[in-house]
């Protein structure tokens, strides 16, 4: 453990110790709550087609997107791959300087570049199995626009008493609070038009418009 910790803090080692140690800070921040995982996300331009993009886009915006798409963090955390990235570059850098008996200065710099390379490629491949799971993620907590959909009445609304209707929404019935100005019945079919002044409940109609 002891040589471990003399090879991390190494000159040569440094830069990427210090980075490794904001990553362990920031995923205790996590673990603990102080920071939301997608704090440092951002969004890109989904419907940008990198295949057919890459040979002709020649901007600096075109490029960079291609290559966070590449890199996978437009579908994985930011802050998850540039993890993998970091922890891989780090343990590069140690193993090779240490196995190699490296203390040239030049060459520890000469070798930051291609180590850099092969982390992102090593966190591309790291974080492809993660792909599907935040793609499922990121579908659950999608909010689900009602407006237009059909919606059957489990429990009739009456008066300024709100009632209930089940939605299908990807072979699931979800269960909505709804209120309308016509009368309604168990079992009937309404479609949703839009929500209360309130925003609380779905506002429905017969489905026939009578």
């Amino acid at each position: 453990m002891q040589e471990l910790f003399q090879v991390a803090v190494h000159p040569l080692n440094l830069f990427y110790t210090v980075l490794m140690l904001l990553v362990v800070l920031y995923w205790l921040s996590v673990i603990l709550g102080a920071i939301d995982m997608s704090a440092f996300d951002f969004d890109l331009d989904t419907d940008l087609d990198v295949d057919a993009d890459a040979d002709t886009d020649f901007s600096a915006g075109g490029w960079l997107a291609t290559a966070l798409h590449f890199f996978h963090f437009d579908r994985v955390p930011f802050m998850l791959v540039m993890s993998l990235v970091i922890l891989s570059a780090w343990t590069m850098t140690v193993l090779t300087n240490h196995y190699w008996g490296n203390y040239s200065t030049a060459f520890g710099l000469a070798l930051i570049a291609p180590i850099l390379l092969i982390a992102f490629f090593v966190a591309k491949m790291l974080s492809y199995p993660l792909i599907p799971l935040f793609a499922r993620m990121n579908t659950a907590a999608a909010p689900v626009e009602y407006v237009g959909m059909q919606c059957r009445v489990k429990l009739p609304p009456y008066g300024n008493n709100f009632g209930q209707g089940g939605v299908y929404h990807d072979g699931d019935e979800l269960l909505v609070n709804i209120k309308s100005n016509h009368p309604l019945k168990a079992g009937e079919e309404t479609v949703i038009i839009g929500r209360t002044e309130d925003q609380r409940y779905w506002l429905v109609e017969p489905l026939d418009g009578n």
